[in-house]
């Protein structure tokens, strides 16, 4: 049986699968529907799931191979997972709480991420997502002639370099990031990357890890990203998950940025993170 029970979420982006066990191997066919809902949908969520950390990651590597993950201290014994909590008491800035595509300073970003909510707020905590095929698709043609030529610059620097958002240790914080030197390094991608699967056009470009276009100074590059940046997050590109307790959401970080919204005062979460490893941006 390979036809999934997909709902979706919006017009332009999301879907809920229903009736499969994370818990269980998918075999081969289940995968393969899985992977075809993803080029379709973007983003998919599957709910009430109840999984060890061991089944979690077992359900990854049937979407591939795992990604690398800087910076963030891994769960112990589990070195491809992070566990993304917070406390109610937490005041510090938000892991994830601006919009991004996971780790695009990387040569080989993460095609996918998985996103395991195992204790979530009674409300708050959603993450928004956005459509970047559309934010390529709906530029005029003089705009796409301009940017399809062009390269974007990504750093974690704004991040965890020495003066960045998680530069220094946070005591207070649940999550163990150690920034170091590292993040000032660059890397280079096409701002207009094609999708390996569709073979459909995205831009790929975010507000955290874009720090510059390659080949203009810092004014030129600036009032481009000004207006390419607002325009990938038009309310019309996004879709907003719900997290429930057991929801599992897979995200393509190819043609989509996320963002965590920070509403949630006074709630624990605690959620368990894993990447799929990608390919170079082309």
């Amino acid at each position: 049986m390979t036809d999934l029970d997909i709902r979706p979420i919006t017009g332009a982006l999301g879907a809920d699968i229903h009736g499969l066990d994370l818990g269980e191997p998918l075999g081969t066919e289940r995968t393969d529907a899985v992977k075809r809902a993803l080029a379709q949908h973007l983003v998919v969520v599957f709910r009430d799931q109840d999984l060890t950390i061991e089944q979690l990651e077992a359900f990854a590597l049937q979407l591939g191979p795992y990604g690398e993950t800087p910076f963030v201290t891994p769960l112990e014994g589990h070195p491809n997972v992070v566990a993304v909590a917070r406390e109610a008491q937490e005041k510090g800035a938000l892991f994830g709480g601006t919009w991004h595509s996971d780790w695009s300073f990387q040569a080989h970003p993460p095609s996918y991420t998985i996103l395991y909510g195992k204790e979530v707020p009674a409300h708050g905590g959603d993450t928004v997502f956005t459509n970047q095929y559309l934010a390529y698709e709906t530029l005029s043609p003089g705009m796409r002639r301009i940017v399809e030529g062009l390269k974007a610059v990504h750093s974690a620097d704004r991040s965890y370099g020495p003066g960045g958002t998680f530069g220094r240790p946070d005591p207070n914080s649940s999550i163990n990031i150690q920034g170091s030197e590292a993040a000032l390094e660059t890397q280079v991608h096409p701002l207009v990357r094609t999708h390996p699967d569709t073979n459909r056009k995205a831009l790929f470009i975010n507000d955290v890890y874009t720090v510059g276009l390659d080949d203009m100074n810092a004014a030129e590059g600036a009032a481009l990203l000004d207006f390419l940046l607002p325009h990938c997050r038009q309310i019309a590109f996004t879709c907003r998950v719900r997290w429930t307790p057991g929801a599992v959401t897979v995200w393509d970080n190819r043609c989509t940025q996320h963002h965590a919204i920070d509403d949630y005062a006074g709630s624990r979460r605690e959620m368990y993170r894993i990447t799929v490893a990608g390919e170079k941006p082309y």
